[in-house]
């Protein structure tokens, strides 16, 4: 009978480990699972997988317009947690960008991105607050074309980071969870994290502007 409950209590807490971590890989053959959420109505030919990367191809569109977003995200809860990914942005335009996105609203959202400004990529971090749009940071990043980004939260506010090996993470700066919450910016009952790309050129086609991301990573702290 103790030998019985012991497993039990140790395939619960197996199961709930794996709830409260998640390793997201892409596998060439596949496609997204239904536990991804979109920003909009999702044009599929945006979401391909290539070379075991999830390729994403930009729209035109902001955030702000409150239109369909090339966006792959996941809920969030109150609980603390971290998100991580490797990001690789080449063939970009002045204007384009990738990267993670922490996303309630068209009034509530951080973008932390890599930017593409006159042939060199900048690091920036960006708020959307009811109708303010706020540079937090804006860091020269060179010829630089793939980093990992990371956003972890403590309860209280979101810390975001970057990496050029994924081992070794440096600050770039901190929201206060408040500003996200439902009672600033009004409507949106989830809040969600997830990857996002974006084409700061005219020229709209599926080909044309894409961010690869090689994995997402999803850890609850207990």
């Amino acid at each position: 009978m103790r030998k019985t409950l012991y497993i039990l209590l140790l395939t619960i807490c197996m199961h709930l480990s794996l709830q409260a971590q998640q390793h997201y890989t892409f596998h060439d053959g596949t496609g997204l699972g239904s536990e991804w959420r979109h920003i909009g109505e999702p044009n599929r030919a945006k979401y391909r997988i290539v070379d075991n990367k999830l390729r994403l191809y930009g729209d035109i569109y902001e955030l702000k317009d409150g239109r369909s977003f090339t966006f792959a995200g996941l809920p969030l809860g109150d609980k603390p947690f971290e998100v991580a990914t490797k990001l690789s942005l080449t063939d970009a335009e002045n204007g384009d960008e990738a990267g993670l996105c922490l996303y309630r609203s068209a009034d509530a959202f951080v973008q932390c991105c890599l930017n593409s400004q006159d042939g060199q990529r900048r690091l920036k971090l960006r708020l959307g607050l009811l109708s303010h749009r706020l540079l937090l940071a804006d860091r020269p990043m060179g010829m630089t074309s793939e980093l990992y980004l990371r956003i972890s939260f403590d309860g209280r506010k979101y810390a975001f980071h970057y990496s050029a090996d994924g081992q070794q993470y440096h600050p770039i700066e901190t929201v206060e969870h408040r500003l996200l919450g439902k009672e600033i910016a009004g409507y949106g009952d989830e809040l969600l994290v997830g990857m996002y790309c974006h084409s700061g050129t005219t020229k709209y086609n599926a080909g044309y502007t894409f961010g690869e991301f090689g994995f997402f990573d999803y850890k609850e702290q207990q």
